[in-house]
């Protein structure tokens, strides 16, 4: 006679089949209650509707998501929503998956826009938006903010693009496809500047977590041999676009804050402007996670 975890129909019985075939995760019952919570549309739903039975449309869903879970893609490409900072976004395959840690450089930004209340509208530049959700949290929190966002790779593009429209800001966001400074001019325009860059070091690539190693997009995660080529990059055009007292902000790897306590200078930083010693914050897991500069 055949199990009810080869033949479900009930939530309950079809958590039971997916934590058999996720058993090789860390945590097979928090996986399968995940993808269902997302699949019913509450996270609380594996605990309440555990009698419902799934309709046929629902278990296919299920049954795909469970196999590209299987094999190590990232949950949130798989049900295509990531929650940041109270929104949720879009994302999926070509595009980084904005992280928990990322939230304190919005913070942080928000603190210092906070600071520039009363004066004329702050302009904000994200280099290397990604799905924009930096960028595009900054401008729901703070209303009369204009922002600009760079972007070069067309799959992070199309997220950015509909993450804008998600949010009906495609009047106070402007979006340029290239790479970093190309077509920004020198003029001294932006109050904030901020980036999440590439900052992994080309050699720990390959020990990456499979979920992040084969399926984010290496762009957004490889910052040359020792992890600082992208802020040598942004240091080397980014503060003549900053007005006088704008703010320089980047998020950065948990060891790498001592690159930039000599002012910068080994980074390309010395003699742009930029304050000699940036403020390193630091996040909840008390982890250095965000450098910030100002312009003299």
């Amino acid at each position: 006679m055949s199990s009810r975890r080869d033949r479900p129909e009930t939530v309950a019985e079809w958590l039971l089949w997916a934590q058999d075939r996720l058993e090789a995760l860390d945590n097979p019952i928090l996986e399968s209650r995940a993808l269902m919570g997302a699949l019913l549309g509450s996270p609380n739903a594996p605990w309440t509707r555990g009698p419902e039975i799934l309709s046929p449309e629902m278990e296919e869903t299920f049954r795909t998501w469970v196999g590209r879970r299987r094999h190590r893609e990232p949950f949130h490409f798989i049900v295509g929503e990531v929650p940041f900072f109270g929104r949720s976004f879009r994302v999926g395959p070509g595009v980084l998956v904005p992280r928990p840690e990322t939230e304190h450089l919005v913070a942080c930004a928000l603190d210092h826009m906070t600071d520039r209340r009363g004066e004329a509208p702050v302009r904000i530049l994200d280099l290397g938006a990604g799905s924009g959700a930096i960028i595009l949290t900054l401008l729901l929190e703070v209303s009369d903010a204009f922002g600009v966002a760079v972007e070069r790779e067309p799959a992070a593009l199309r997220f950015l693009l509909e993450n804008r429209r998600r949010f009906g800001l495609e009047e106070r966001l402007s979006v340029i496809r290239g790479s970093w400074g190309e077509m920004l001019g020198e003029r001294p325009f932006f109050d904030l500047i901020l980036s999440n860059p590439p900052y992994i070091p080309t050699g720990l690539l390959p020990t990456l977590e499979p979920e992040v190693r084969d399926h984010e997009p290496a762009a957004a995660l490889d910052g040359g041999p020792d992890g600082l080529a992208c802020y040598r990059k942004i240091l080397s055009f980014a503060p003549a676009l900053l007005k006088e007292e704008g703010l320089l902000a980047f998020e950065i790897g948990a060891d790498q804050a001592h690159a930039f306590r000599d002012g910068g200078r080994a980074m390309g930083g010395s003699g742009t402007g930029l304050t000699g010693s940036p403020a390193v914050m630091r996040d909840v897991s008390g982890q250095d996670r965000v450098i910030i500069w100002k312009k003299l």
